[in-house]
């Protein structure tokens, strides 16, 4: 429970006050939204960013000490042991899906350091739920969930505006070293190409059909969301498609990418009729 201070309220008055970016779509990409104190204790916290491993166990086991957990996420497995075997060969063990590839993903599940917590007690808090409702203007009933979490090598959704369950997505970069704002590991913003537009049409007008990932190449990139303690914040649409995608190619030895990841979900949606991309 979030007891309402000043300690977190300047994040609120950023996400109010930012402005709202247009291009691919309507998202919000706010640089240096958490404070330098609380960035720093962020980075300098040896439970979310440690020193360099030199075998996918060791990291494994130094993540399980640090009450990370295994978290079941698309474009994942949740087996450790699957997990190494890609790893140890990509070339024979990765997805023959085009549109998703095995990565793994963990999620800290307990908070050593006060202050980190009750920064995650806030994100998850009615303030700041309320906070980013009144900005989107969304008016149906939501639940809020916010947690860190880590991702590491092989993790690939391809472009996807998010399924219509979701009402909102945040993503809040907290790395802890520079050199990964120029790796392969951040979030694609991204548009069809004028050949796919008619998509986003039949998401339009067809309501009752879930919204799928489609093939990379259907799309063009239009900006990479890598920025240390930058957040991106969007509502998912079907005009324009909220489209975003991600995919890693890294040495998640010496750091992982790390993110404070949230979503507002619907509350009691209806169900949605699968599509698979073939279909389109």
């Amino acid at each position: 429970i979030y007891i309402m201070s000043t300690e977190f309220d300047y994040i609120v008055n950023k996400i109010l006050n930012a402005e709202v970016i247009i291009h691919p779509f309507p998202h919000l990409d706010i640089k240096n939204l958490l404070s330098q104190e609380h960035l720093d204790l962020i980075i300098n916290e040896n439970q979310i960013h440690f020193q360099e491993m030199n075998t996918n166990d060791k990291l494994y086991n130094k993540l399980i000490k640090n009450r990370w957990s295994i978290q079941s996420f698309p474009g994942c497995t949740s087996n450790w042991n699957n997990y190494k075997k890609f790893l140890e060969n990509p070339e024979k063990y990765k997805s023959t899906n085009p549109v998703e590839n095995i990565g793994m993903t963990f999620r800290l599940k307990y908070y050593k350091n006060n202050t980190i917590k009750n920064l995650l007690n806030f994100m998850n808090s009615n303030i700041f739920h309320q906070t980013l409702k009144s900005k989107f203007n969304i008016i149906k009933e939501t639940k809020i969930i916010s947690a860190i979490q880590k991702n590491l090598t092989g993790y690939e959704i391809s472009p996807h505006p998010d399924i219509r369950q979701k009402c909102l997505t945040y993503l809040l970069n907290i790395n802890n070293n520079k050199e990964i704002e120029k790796l392969d590991c951040h979030t694609h913003l991204l548009e069809f190409k004028d050949e796919y537009k008619h998509i986003q049409k039949f998401w339009e007008n067809n309501k009752g059909i879930q919204r799928c990932w489609v093939p990379w190449d259907w799309c063009n990139t239009i900006k990479k969301m890598n920025e240390n303690n930058s957040i991106v914040i969007f509502h998912p649409d079907n005009n324009p498609p909220t489209l975003h995608a991600i995919r890693l190619n890294y040495n998640h030895l010496k750091y992982q990418r790390t993110q404070i990841y949230g979503n507002l979900l619907y509350k009691n949606p209806p169900r949605y009729k699968p599509q698979n991309y073939k279909e389109l």
